[in-house]
């Protein structure tokens, strides 16, 4: 693996990032000394993001994006490529989500959690390959997706089906850029603690750890942080040219000692996380 100081001066567009992992991506692209663009629907947290990438004598444009809108997404990248040049590596790491059988959610909460994970990952992916290949140069498309797309992650369903269709994509579009110089990557995430939807759930008590923990789903309560998800987006990205992670799947290792058997035991484990 190359050391990321090494990597040389790019351009990186990064959906989802006023919050958890794409914010602090950002900071990290950034302090490669990276051009880091910036989209999401909240302009005030995409501030946030700009203003600790500057502070720290970085260099960023932070712009209102809809990834599940074509026309937001060109504008965008209309925006990026006029003040920075070709984008070389996008991050799809838009997302939403929310819990519970499937019978509960509407049409809209569907649609919302589909268009913004799948849709939006091809109509960024689009967007920035056309780009690169108009300016001749290659990079990086990653996509961000989550250990539901492989795992049957109950009451998690529309957000796990998107994530699924998100990564068979990748391996489709991997091989259509064959030769082009433009690499598909898929960046498969387990339990984060610090993602804007996982702190939403925990605060309004609404994910079913029960029955996660019953099917197995919740094992231990090891967690990662959106720094250690970072991680592993910039060695992915920072891969000298000739070869390339097809799929990194990071995952929260389990705390050293007992295993927890019950379901109390993992809720007391996870409290005293929390608590120390």
């Amino acid at each position: 693996m190359n050391e990321p100081e090494s990597s040389p001066r790019r351009v990186v567009a990064i959906s989802g990032a006023g919050t958890g992992i794409g914010q602090v991506a950002a900071v990290r692209f950034a302090a490669l000394n990276w051009l880091v663009a910036i989209g999401g629907r909240r302009v005030d947290r995409l501030e946030e993001t700009k203003a600790l990438i500057e502070d720290a004598s970085g260099t960023c444009i932070a712009k209102e994006l809809d990834v599940a809108d074509g026309g937001s997404v060109d504008r965008f990248f209309d925006t990026v490529e006029s003040e920075f040049g070709a984008v070389t590596a996008v991050i799809n790491n838009a997302a939403t989500a929310r819990y519970g059988p499937l019978q509960d959610f509407s049409p809209e909460d569907i649609g919302l959690e589909v268009s913004t994970k799948l849709t939006g990952s091809l109509l960024m992916a689009a967007r920035g390959i056309r780009g690169m290949r108009h300016a001749g140069v290659g990079g990086d498309v990653i996509f961000v997706t989550s250990a539901a797309a492989v795992w049957p992650w109950v009451e998690h369903l529309p957000y796990a089906a998107a994530n699924a269709g998100v990564e068979h994509a990748a391996r489709i579009l991997r091989l259509e850029l064959e030769g082009t110089g433009i690499r598909s990557g898929v960046l498969r995430v387990g339990e984060t603690f610090g993602t804007e939807f996982a702190n939403r759930g925990m605060e309004i008590g609404v994910m079913p750890n029960d029955l996660w923990f019953r099917r197995g789903l919740l094992r231990h309560h090891g967690l990662m942080t959106p720094a250690n998800v970072a991680d592993a987006m910039v060695a992915m990205v920072t891969l000298p040219p000739g070869y390339q992670y097809e799929v990194v799947s990071v995952m929260p290792t389990a705390p050293v000692g007992d295993v927890p058997t019950t379901l109390q035991e993992w809720q007391e484990g996870f409290l005293k996380l929390f608590s120390s």
